[in-house]
């Protein structure tokens, strides 16, 4: 095998793997994306749940709130109470605190869409920075690879003029009538 088959060989196989690389970046960058959306809708779609969930047991509570106050009245009837002074005090006190607890059921309900959401949104930007890193990755493999075939294309002599050593470097040990002193020293 010559010289320059070995030289096309080696340049040849540096930038087909270099393309099979970015081809995997690239393959990899759309699957993170892909997935990170599909993360984003499925957190949107919990959260849209959560809250029709949550509407739907403040609708109960309020209808058995409803039913409570409806109770408790008709037991102060039955006991000769009025709805004056003290036992409009109290069912307006007993209201208050069964309206607390739908309001807390939303408040959670709030709470935890607003985490969801915040959830998705981390998902798609996950997915743009993955995205954004494998296309400087995929850059980056491809400047490597025309470096790499570059620098191999000059061992094999494919620069400068057909084998000439590169501009300002020698090669003492090619020289005629001349060794390297360069690790000798004198005092030993």
């Amino acid at each position: 095998m010559s010289w320059v088959t070995i030289a096309v060989v080696s340049i040849g196989s540096t930038l087909a793997g270099a393309a099979v690389s970015i081809q995997g970046q690239r393959n990899a960058a759309k699957a993170q994306e892909y997935a990170n959306d599909y993360n984003a809708d499925q957190a949107r779609k919990q959260a849209k749940y959560d809250e029709s969930i949550a509407q739907e047991n403040m609708r109960r509570t309020r209808d058995n709130n409803k039913r409570e106050l409806a109770r408790r009245r008709a037991t102060n009837a039955r006991g000769g109470l009025a709805e004056t002074g003290a036992v409009t005090a109290s069912l307006v006190e007993t209201d208050k605190i069964l309206q607390q607890s739908v309001d807390d059921i939303w408040d959670r309900a709030a709470m935890n869409s607003s985490v969801l959401d915040a959830k998705a949104n981390m998902f798609e930007w996950q997915g743009d920075t993955a995205s954004q890193a494998a296309k400087t990755n995929m850059w980056a493999t491809g400047i490597g690879a025309v470096g790499s075939a570059a620098s191999q294309a000059m061992k094999f002599g494919g620069g400068g003029g057909g084998g000439d050593k590169a501009a300002g470097t020698q090669d003492v040990w090619s020289q005629p009538g001349t060794g390297s002193t360069r690790n000798y020293r004198a005092s030993l």
